[in-house]
């Protein structure tokens, strides 16, 4: 690994996106050495690249995340610390978006809340709703030391965002009764085939 990086910074974008996806399938084929595959690629993140060098190399951390569950965690990490720093507001989208599927259900979730706040009061506005979204999914789970905690960060934002906040609380416990009933329901009308 120490070799592939020391000519990363020599190659152009689109090298270093195969190297990247020849990393990633060998993190797949070897899920035991995802430590130092990890490493390299979280290394790779903070350096110099275009849209789809960043995007192939936050792609191969979503597959470890989904397909290596040891990685998790350290994975989360690593894309905490991009959307730091990151240029790119669809990649920062994503991960706020799995930060918000994942990160409740990790053992600390408490451990993201900063990250994603911190891209509602620094970022853009697309970030910015993003990163309300995906508070507000910390929001709804059985916490409620967490939860009064999310409420205290809403309560500092400004009107909209709180309109956002309760609209999207409101439609995830929405969509979720909806789901409930549907599961019922199908369950009646296979009953009477």
């Amino acid at each position: 690994m120490k070799q592939i990086t020391s000519f990363m910074s020599e190659i152009s974008d689109e090298f270093k996106v195969i190297i990247v996806d020849a990393i990633r399938s060998l993190c797949l084929k070897f899920p035991t050495k995802h430590a130092s595959m990890l490493g390299f690629l979280s290394g790779v993140l903070r350096d110099e690249g275009g849209y789809d060098f960043k995007r192939a190399v936050v792609e191969a951390i979503f597959d470890m995340i989904k397909f290596i569950g040891e990685s998790k965690e350290q994975a989360l990490s690593h894309l905490c610390e991009f959307i730091e720093d990151c240029e790119f507001t669809k990649l920062s989208v994503r991960i706020l978006h799995l930060l918000g599927i994942e990160g409740p259900k990790s053992p600390q979730p408490s451990k993201y809340i900063r990250f994603i706040y911190n891209r509602v009061v620094l970022e853009n506005a697309t970030v910015r709703a993003a990163a309300v979204a995906s508070l507000a999914k910390f929001g709804i789970i059985d916490d409620t030391k967490l939860k009064k905690s999310i409420g205290v960060l809403l309560n500092r934002l400004d009107i909209r965002s709180w309109a956002l906040w309760f609209l999207l609380t409101i439609l995830v416990k929405l969509s979720r009764r909806h789901r409930r009933r549907g599961s019922r329901s199908s369950g009646v009308v296979s009953q009477g085939d």
